[in-house]
């Protein structure tokens, strides 16, 4: 074997508890994924956008009534290579797992993070608060920088 020494280990994850001792699921599938090319267009034809330094969000309300917000992450070659792309998909998409629940709801939501910036989840996370209601209409659009 070369030399290496392999060693198995086992490791046991335990799920985030709530208050009450009872475990919270935050599971986001791929159906929580605007993945469909006519809904994507749909969010950037119909859709209000919103930006700050980290991004540019994009939202539309879904059609279906009651149905849970779903997200798509557009990412340019700017951000170099495709290790660095899907990183920063990840980054995006497990903000948006973990804020699912604090942002409006019956919503198609489209990240677009801005290259050369260096994005952090918590970065993400802030902007991603701080944005959301801005496209849903609970709050006042500002004037691009």
């Amino acid at each position: 074997m070369n030399g290496t020494l392999w060693v198995k280990t086992q490791l046991t994850i335990l799920p985030p508890c709530a208050g009450d001792g009872q475990a919270m699921d935050h599971r986001a599938g791929k159906n929580l994924r605007v993945t469909r090319r006519g809904d994507i267009q749909r969010v950037f034809d119909r859709g209000r956008r919103a930006w700050d330094g980290t991004l540019t969000l994009c939202a539309v309300p879904r059609e279906e009534s009651g149905a849970p917000s779903r997200l798509g992450v557009a990412v340019s070659f700017r951000h170099g290579k495709a290790v660095r792309r899907n990183r920063v998909k990840r980054l995006c998409r497990e903000a948006f797992r973990l804020l699912r629940g604090e942002l409006p709801g019956g919503y198609d939501y489209i990240m677009i993070p801005r290259a050369g910036r260096e994005l952090t989840l918590d970065a993400l996370q802030r902007a991603l608060r701080a944005l959301a209601p801005r496209v849903a209409g609970d709050a006042p659009s500002e004037p691009p920088p």
